[in-house]
């Protein structure tokens, strides 16, 4: 942990800011985009609502279980980062540490 890593540095840390933003807004999406389709499905085919429900909420599973990858990866890349500078700060015994200590992170 004494040097950070490439996939960490402080020109990547924004493209994951966007992911987490951007698995933000897809959870969002897709919830409305299931809905949708669920509802859009039952009046245009002859399916059930129980059906057309059921397809929607696959679309939804589907959309819900990449928003949680992405933003599994973001926030496993930005807890990576305050590890490092928490034990940089130890080495060194500066008072700010309590600052980045886990109960001010979280």
């Amino acid at each position: 942990m004494n040097k950070t890593p490439s996939t960490i540095s402080d020109k990547i840390m924004p493209l994951f800011r966007f992911a987490l933003i951007f698995s933000f807004m897809l959870g969002f999406a897709s919830i409305f985009a299931g809905i949708g389709y669920g509802v859009y499905s039952y009046a245009a085919t002859d399916l059930s609502l129980a059906s057309s429900m059921y397809s929607g909420l696959i679309l939804f599973l589907q959309g819900a279980a990449l928003a949680s990858a992405i933003s599994f990866l973001s926030f496993l890349a930005f807890w990576k980062k305050h590890q490092i500078k928490y034990e940089e700060c130890k080495k060194t015994k500066s008072k700010e540490c309590q600052q980045l200590g886990f109960f001010k992170f979280a």
